[in-house]
């Protein structure tokens, strides 16, 4: 990616690097150097980038001049994976020009992505008091309010962030659909499944975010047709037992029961086969028989093995649990 120069960046920057003035005189030599740095860059020859900063500073360029060198350096820590070294730099580079937006953004951009989301907030909300249209800016703040489990507020900045997109970036509409479906917005969920879906037709994800959404809601009989169709693009046994359990929870505990002994055939041992085949027959009035199924679902992982044990208990929480969202 090319580094935008920065008197395009900062409109007071207007003049090239060869034309800025230094104790009076034009200070070739640093305008030079800049130059080497901006070359290397454009090659993708950080470590002779990084090392020329080095000499470029030593040579004490005017403020503008050291102002295009922060980003470049910069840029290669980033591209280096050197978080600690980016971070230091921004921040450095940022104190000494706070009106370069440039700076606030990739800092935000670095904190996200290491997971220091509360520092990345402010910076974003910076960036966009200047340019509210800023659809990276606005997808790193709601990546960073989802990260803070702020989800309402990371709401507000996905939709914005996805329409000045145009609905094209398809990471972006994911997570958008995931953390919808964990902050239980099945509406919002729903209609960015059907914007992927329209994108991505044959994208088994679409399908099943809209199938969890309608599951979310207590319509396990639309939910069914939705999981079929991302059974269908994309077979799995999660997928397989997903749309067992909607059975059960549709009032169809007979079919439940066809789909878990498909995957009982295939592994006797499987957890979750086992638990929603005895839930089934629970449900059916055919207790003891359950008791096998749910004596098999105690030996799988925390979920299966304490569903098992209140099913076992004779718990009515657990069947009134079964009806539950």
């Amino acid at each position: 990616m090319r580094l935008m120069p920065l008197f395009l960046l900062v409109p007071a920057l207007a003049a090239p690097a060869q034309a800025f003035v230094f104790g009076g005189t034009f200070d070739k030599k640093a305008a030079g150097r800049l130059a080497e740095m901006s070359a290397s860059f454009e090659r993708g020859d950080c470590e002779s980038v990084i090392e020329n900063f080095s000499i470029f500073l030593g040579e004490k360029p005017p403020a503008r001049l050291r102002e295009e060198a922060y980003g470049y350096v910069g840029r290669c820590y980033e591209r280096g994976g050197a978080a600690d070294k980016a971070i230091s730099i921004y921040k450095l580079a940022l104190g000494l020009y706070p009106g370069n937006m440039f700076f606030a953004s990739r800092l935000a951009f670095v904190y996200n992505q290491a997971g220091f989301n509360s520092d990345a907030v402010p910076l974003f909300l910076k960036v966009l008091e200047i340019k509210s249209d800023d659809a990276a800016a606005n997808l790193g703040l709601a990546r960073a309010y989802a990260a803070l489990g702020f989800y309402a507020k990371a709401k507000v900045f996905y939709s914005l962030a996805v329409v000045l997109q145009d609905f094209s970036d398809r990471a972006a509409l994911r997570e958008y659909a995931a953390w919808m479906l964990k902050k239980s917005d099945w509406p919002e969920a729903l209609f960015i499944a059907g914007k992927g879906a329209e994108a991505e037709p044959a994208v088994a994800y679409w399908s099943l975010v809209q199938a969890r959404a309608m599951a979310g809601q207590g319509e396990y009989y639309k939910a069914l047709p939705l999981i079929e169709s991302a059974i269908r693009l994309e077979p799995s046994r999660q997928l397989r037992l997903e749309r067992a359990l909607y059975l059960l929870l549709a009032g169809l505990p007979k079919r439940a029961i066809e789909a878990a002994d498909a995957e009982l055939a295939a592994d006797k041992n499987d957890a979750l086969a086992a638990s929603v085949k005895g839930m089934a027959l629970y449900l059916l009035g055919m207790k003891t028989e359950a008791r096998a199924y749910f004596n098999t679902a105690r030996g799988g992982g925390p979920f299966t093995a304490g569903l098992a044990a209140s099913f076992l208990s004779g718990s009515s929480v657990a069947v009134e649990g079964l009806y539950k969202n």
